[in-house]
């Protein structure tokens, strides 16, 4: 019987356990995982993947506006393993570990990059948003009413969030949807232009401004709404789904507001942050789950470069191939070290509600630094890993092609490069985090043991990055704001690499961890040249791939 794993090469291999580098980073930063991830690793590998491929091709929801009986049901439908596999991985803990005792909000980021299926992912996210705003912002009422559903064994509920209109993305400060209290209950009335999960959700956090509010964002309220009234009819209509360019394992579409009931969360003139506080959780998990996808692609490269030959060898034997590996390799590690002390920088300060203090906006400005930086290298690496593999990579009847159609929203959603920019430039300056940030900086990079890349790093900190800064400040934050956001990113990136390839390195007694280290700031960070010697010292770090 022919199986999946002839379309797809690391069909079997454990996501979570066989990946050494996550491990490494995991402990280094302090996360302990548990049985649940190894098996959550174990399940993608073998279930997952091939149901979210067979999705994609040949299952996409649909919508169904209408019932035999005439009357209007908005029925999203989606294949029953579709709903199987959402049901199983929520069974992993991916939402409830991080609203049980404990909170662990670090467990959902690191279940997103071995889920890292956009589509798929982004149900258990907009999840995850929807269950963290209730648990954090809802009165007591409130909670004890409706957070039992999430948490439940069987059918938990699902989430959305509702807060793209036409004529307001990013900027929630322009949306149009009113609430208006009326009846002794909030009544919403607006549309809605890209809902995610629409049709699967049991409820939304939904963005709206009360009556007379203030204009602009101060007159932003969040508020929690179910998809059912209290008397079990349609809290929303349902118009349309969208056709996508990838993301299809997730129905996304356009919902009308009609007199919709809803619940505020917080205090109505905190609505902007309770907004923005969750989005940050969308951000990490787009960051972990963007790399979690370029992370399959590399390992599938690599596997194919094992086993195909060209010009009398294996692919993997030349030495092209091996550089364009190991550089891969270098920007992906990097780039995740990054995200998950993003990660943990939030879950240690998601206790705090508005006004925040000053580490809530140290791990704002993290997120927005690897949000980007993730998003550029998920796209690029998905997008080699492509081309390594040549027309095979191309063709949908592999899931290659799928895995890099998804990578390219990671760059979209939660905000665009430029949003990314303009938010950081909000808390560097704003809030006075870039201050702080100048002197962990210095004072890291002072710290590193390698000379060679301390003086590097060093360089770039006081030409380019200070440099970016004086200029923003003389000049004006917003034309200079993505320069400085590129060059954080990199700087960032390298330092924590570096700083953890050499604890590495003393604590394994291995090299391959300092040579991707440099390979890192040669290739992505300083653009230079790399030696045929630095390349096959690095490659020793891609061995776990083939031993897995």
């Amino acid at each position: 019987m022919v199986v999946f794993s002839e379309l797809w090469l690391s069909t079997g291999k454990n996501y979570y356990t066989a990946d050494r580098p996550l491990q490494l980073f995991l402990k280094y930063i302090g996360f302990k995982g548990d049985e649940d991830l190894h098996r959550l690793g174990h399940y993608v590998s073998t279930k997952m993947m091939e149901t979210s491929y067979w999705i994609d091709r040949y299952a996409r929801p649909t919508l169904r506006k209408w019932g035999t009986t005439g009357h209007e049901v908005n029925y999203v439908q989606v294949s029953h393993d579709h709903l199987l596999t959402l049901y199983d991985l929520f069974n992993f803990g991916v939402v409830s570990k991080s609203l049980n005792n404990g909170k662990n909000l670090t467990y959902h980021f690191v279940s997103g990059y071995i889920i890292s299926d956009a589509g798929i992912f982004c149900t258990i996210t907009v999840t995850e948003q929807t269950a963290y705003a209730l648990m954090k912002y809802g009165d007591e009422e409130l909670r004890d009413r409706f957070l039992p559903y999430f948490l439940r064994q069987e059918r938990p509920w699902m989430g959305a969030t509702f807060y793209t209109e036409t004529s307001a993305g990013s900027d929630l400060g322009s949306i149009e949807t009113v609430a208006e209290m009326n009846r002794g209950r909030w009544r919403l009335r607006g549309l809605k232009y890209f809902t995610s999960n629409v049709g699967l959700a049991d409820a939304a956090i939904v963005t709206a401004k009360p009556v007379q509010a203030a204009s602009g964002a101060k007159g932003v309220a969040t508020f929690f709404a179910t998809a059912r009234r209290d008397d079990g009819s349609p809290n929303w209509r349902v118009l349309r789904l969208k056709e996508k360019l990838g993301t299809n394992t997730v129905p996304t579409g356009e919902v009308e507001l009609q007199d919709a009931e809803a619940y505020p969360l917080g205090a109505l003139g905190h609505g902007i942050y309770v907004a923005l506080e969750v989005l940050t959780i969308a951000r990490i998990d787009n960051s972990i789950a963007g790399l979690g996808l370029a992370r399959k692609a590399l390992w599938e490269a690599a596997l194919y470069g094992s086993q195909r030959r060209a010009f009398g060898k294996r692919l993997i034997e030349h030495p092209l191939y091996l550089r364009d590996l190991v550089e891969m390799e270098s920007r992906l590690q990097a780039n995740l070290l990054l995200s998950l002390v993003a990660a943990k920088a939030f879950n240690d300060a998601a206790d705090e509600v508005p006004p925040y203090s000053g580490s809530y906006h140290y791990a704002r400005l993290l997120t927005h630094v690897t949000k980007n930086m993730a998003a550029w290298t998920s796209i690029e690496l998905t997008r080699y890993a492509m081309e390594l593999m040549g027309g095979i990579g191309f063709l949908e009847e592999f899931p290659m092609a799928k895995i890099h159609r998804d990578s390219l929203v990671t760059a979209i959603w939660e905000g665009t490069s430029n949003v990314q920019s303009l938010d950081l430039a909000e808390v560097f300056f704003r809030k006075g985090i870039g201050e702080l940030l100048m002197e962990e900086l210095g004072a890291r990079i002072s710290a590193l043991e390698d000379r060679e890349v301390r003086d590097s790093l060093s360089e770039m900190f006081e030409s380019e990055v200070k440099s970016v800064i004086g200029t923003a400040i003389a000049e004006g934050a917003e034309l200079h704001a993505k320069y400085l956001l590129e060059r954080l990113g990199l700087l960032l990136s390298s330092l924590h690499y570096q700083r953890w390839a050499e604890h590495a390195s003393r604590e394994t007694g291995e090299n391959w961890p300092l040579a991707l280290s440099k390979v890192y700031l040669y290739s992505a960070v300083m653009k230079r040249n790399v030696s045929s010697g630095l390349v096959r010292q690095a490659g020793e770090g891609l061995s776990w791939i083939f031993d897995s």
